[in-house]
Order: structure tokens, then C-alpha cells, then sequence
């Protein structure tokens, strides 16, 4: 499992890099959440395989439809500085990078 870093979107999503799922799964620090207030942190997920994917944090599962899919996870928590797992049900076509939204 690799953790993958959190990259600044706050002047869009234009210089985000998506990276490859790892097999084994990923890593990923939360964003932190308490008191109705989170600090915009996501997983963003996309799907260029002919295969729809499910994606598992925090013991949901997303799905990811198939060909030109793209999910936007919410990814957050009380302790952000303890990562969590992700998974894959499969990576063929799986590209993943985690971003936070809002100011600093």
C-alpha cells in the first residue's frame, strides 16, 4: 500500500496528477471532520477500463462505471493524521489522486 499525497485543488482540478492504483490497495490521510465542519478533502477516482470498479473506504463501497467513469469520494475523519485504506476491486484503468478543496 502506498499513502498518496493530498495535492492543493483550490485553482482547480487542471494541475492535479492522477496516479496508478496500487494492486495491494492505497493509503490516503483524511481530511478533518468535527463539529459539521470538514476541510474538503476527496478521492478522486477514474475508470478508463471497459469494467465498472467498486472502491472501498472507510467500509463503503463506491462504484465506478466503466469506460469514462469517474468518482469523487468524500475522505474524511476525527484523526487525519492516522491514514486509512482504500481498495480496489480491480486497477486495470484505475487512476486515483487525492485533493483538498478549500483554503488552508
Amino acid at each position: 500500500m502506498a499513502l498518496i499525497a493530498t495535492q492543493d485543488a483550490n485553482a482547480g482540478l487542471q494541475d492535479v496528477v492522477m496516479v496508478a492504483a496500487n494492486v495491494g490497495g492505497d493509503t490516503i490521510r483524511p481530511g478533518m471532520k468535527a463539529g459539521g465542519w470538514g476541510t474538503g478533502v476527496f478521492l478522486l477516482v477514474r475508470n478508463t477500463d471497459a469494467a465498472t470498479k467498486t472502491v472501498t473506504y472507510n467500509g463503503v463501497a463506491y462504484v465506478v462505471p466503466a469506460t469514462t467513469g469517474l468518482a469523487v469520494i468524500p475522505i474524511s475523519g476525527v484523526y487525519p493524521e492516522q491514514p486509512k485504506a482504500v481498495t480496489y476491486s480491480a486497477i486495470t484503468g484505475v487512476t486515483v489522486a487525492v485533493v483538498q478543496i478549500e483554503g488552508k
